[in-house]
């Protein structure tokens, strides 16, 4: 019995300083590395770990296309916002006009309003007139801070405006229905068609909107004429402040 347990012992103790072992050859290994061959062992460790770190790193000949892409695509950007500045700055060269970057449009500011860059330190006061790329009237500013402005475009909901309708200039009052858009009641008997410019008298000469729909009921004595900016307002970056 005495040698059977001897013999169960001896095997457990085996199994146990094995690993052991193992450690002890590799805390040696790595001993002798370090003292006879300092500069070996990062070698070593680096030719282990290089594999797994290359296969994170994207083939250079994918990168290059993208990029060219990237590039491309900022080039065109550049040149787009170039030419709009160029335009707004015919304007802003002109006496008391300034120009101004959009930094708030909604949803992140009040429906149908902008806050602009400039304040007071730039001149700006309550009634300015704000054009849009291509001269086209927006807006006013109905608020001035010290560096910002905010401006209440003339789409605002409820707001009410003069404006000429046509071809022959048909003067109605339009308001203003929110989102860039406006309607105007004339007689019936007025022609006006889809695609007619609108204009504001005495401001200013560019078109401010273009006719999209005419609601007309044959019951009633009066049509219906929608009409919306002729840009997209909330695509705008730039606006001119004009002091006129």
């Amino acid at each position: 019995m005495k040698t059977n347990y001897e013999f169960k012992s001896s095997i457990k103790n085996n199994k146990i300083s094995l690993p052991l072992r193992v450690v002890f050859v590799i805390v040696i290994l790595l001993i002798i590395f370090h003292i006879f061959l300092p500069k070996a062992l990062p070698s070593f460790f680096l030719s282990l770990v290089k594999p797994f770190w290359s296969a994170n790193i994207p083939d250079r000949n994918l990168l290059q296309p993208l990029s060219q892409l990237n590039q491309d695509l900022l080039i065109s950007q550049f040149k787009i916002e170039n030419e709009e500045l160029k335009e707004f700055l015919g304007r802003a060269n002109q006496e008391k006009s300034v120009l101004a970057y959009i930094l708030k449009k909604p949803p992140f500011t009040a429906y149908d309003s902008f806050v602009l860059d400039i304040g007071k330190d730039k001149g700006i006061e309550v009634k300015d007139k704000v054009y849009a790329i291509g001269d086209i009237l927006i807006g006013e500013i109905d608020e001035v801070y010290g560096e910002t402005s905010r401006v209440k475009l003339y789409s605002s909901h409820g707001q009410k405006y003069e404006v000429l309708i046509g071809e022959n200039s048909v003067q109605v009052n339009a308001t203003g229905r929110g989102g860039g858009n406006f309607e105007a009641i004339i007689p019936r008997d007025i022609k006006v068609a889809i695609g007619d410019k609108i204009i504001i008298p005495n401001i200013s000469n560019s078109v401010f909107g273009i006719v999209g729909e005419v609601l007309v009921d044959p019951a009633k004595a009066f049509s219906t004429v929608i009409f919306s900016y002729p840009i997209n307002i909330y695509e705008q970056k730039w606006v001119v402040v004009s002091y006129e």
